[in-house]
């Protein structure tokens, strides 16, 4: 029994190209000197997660949604406990206040209950193909 999915809702699509964005809005400043990023390795990975994170929307992984979730709570960690918040916030980069900016903005996207019932759609054929398959010998 084969099941289509149903079509991407627009929230989907526009969280995905949000979350790419984001990884855009890191390169850019940092590529064009405006960001001083003591740590390019850091700043690549976070261009790889972002770039990933919006990958995995656009086909259907919902879990993202609680990824976006995480990185919030290890920035605003960061913010609570550095030694002042002068500190803190002289460490913030353009593109990284940019990116999780724009995150946050896909993450409320991604929560509408459109996106939410598409994501289980997803998750439920992928469970019921599962389901499906022929045991291994």
């Amino acid at each position: 029994m084969e099941r289509n999915l149903p079509a991407r809702p627009k929230q989907v699509v526009a969280g995905s190209w949000l979350l790419a964005a984001g990884a855009a809005v890191l390169c850019v400043p940092w590529l064009v000197g405006l960001d001083a990023v003591e740590s390019n390795g850091a700043r690549v990975f976070l261009v790889v997660v972002w770039g990933y994170l919006a990958w995995v929307v656009r086909v259907g992984g919902g879990w993202a949604r609680w990824a976006i979730v995480a990185i919030w709570i290890v920035t605003v960690w960061g913010l609570v406990n550095a030694p002042t918040l002068d500190a803190a916030l002289s460490e913030l980069t353009f593109g990284g206040v940019a990116a999780r900016a724009i995150a946050l903005v896909a993450f409320c996207l991604l929560m509408h209950p459109a996106s939410t019932r598409w994501f289980a759609a997803v998750r439920q054929l992928e469970a019921d193909s599962r389901a499906e398959a022929p045991a291994p010998d």
